[in-house]
């Protein structure tokens, strides 16, 4: 049974075809970019791949511990630094902000006399400074009303998240981290050992994907500011922590 993965770059998409579904969880980063390179002729060094937002910044490491399955998609960034363009074009804008600089001295010197009407204002504008202050007065939101009560529910939830992300998720990182480290240090590695590190990562990857798409089903207004950024923050983390775990 033949599995397929889509490649998203530049605007564009492209199927990548398996001859089975063992053969795209097997395949490993680097295989996977030297097929990029065939279809898009970008070098594999100048890639990124990106897979549920977390970079696949490991090479050797297989499709499968970064959760991907047939149907799935990944997006394909160029990194290429263009460092002489960028060169050539400096002079350019400096010969133009030569010009644009000469007519602003004229203007400034021509603006230069009109000290004289500023000098009256801060006496003529001190009152109407003080008028627009009261309307944002009568406008702010008291405790009670319905906005503020569904951002309440908001943050409890995602405090919820927050607390199984701290307590359960981000330890059991962090000790795969030191396993794998221990387990690299090691003068002799054995297949059976080497398959439990790759599966005890996949699963931390299934578990990393479940809470962000929890994250990604709150719907916070445009006024639910400290919802939305405890949200940003929980993310943040848990795309750190697939990154780091990759």
């Amino acid at each position: 049974m033949s599995a397929s993965l889509e490649i998203k770059w530049n605007g564009k998409r492209f199927p990548v075809e398996f001859s089975s579904v063992k053969e795209l969880e097997q395949t490993t980063v680097k295989e996977l970019k030297q097929i990029c390179e065939r279809i898009t002729g970008v070098n594999p060094r100048d890639m990124k791949i990106n897979a549920f937002g977390a970079l696949m910044n490991n090479d050797d490491m297989p499709l499968s511990v970064y959760g991907l399955r047939p149907g799935c998609y990944v997006t394909l960034k160029v990194t290429k630094h263009k460092k002489p363009a960028s060169q050539e074009e400096k002079p350019h804008h400096h010969h133009g902000n030569h010009h644009h600089k000469e007519a602003p001295s004229n203007k400034q010197t021509q603006r230069a006399p009109p000290p004289l009407p500023n000098r009256s204002t801060p006496t003529a504008f001190a009152p109407a400074q003080a008028q627009p202050a009261q309307p944002a007065a009568q406008q702010a939101p008291t405790a009670s009303s319905p906005e503020l009560q569904g951002e309440a529910l908001l943050l409890n939830q995602l405090q919820k998240i927050q607390d199984k992300i701290d307590k359960d998720i981000t330890p059991q990182v962090r000790k795969y981290e030191k396993t794998v480290k221990e387990f690299l240090n090691q003068p002799s590695k054995t297949d059976k050992e080497k398959k439990k590190q790759i599966y005890m990562g996949a699963y931390l990857g299934e578990q990393l994907m479940h809470v962000l798409f929890d994250l990604d089903g709150f719907a916070c207004g445009p006024n639910n500011l400290n919802a939305r950024q405890a949200r940003k923050e929980a993310t943040l983390l848990m795309k750190s922590n697939l990154s780091s775990r990759m």
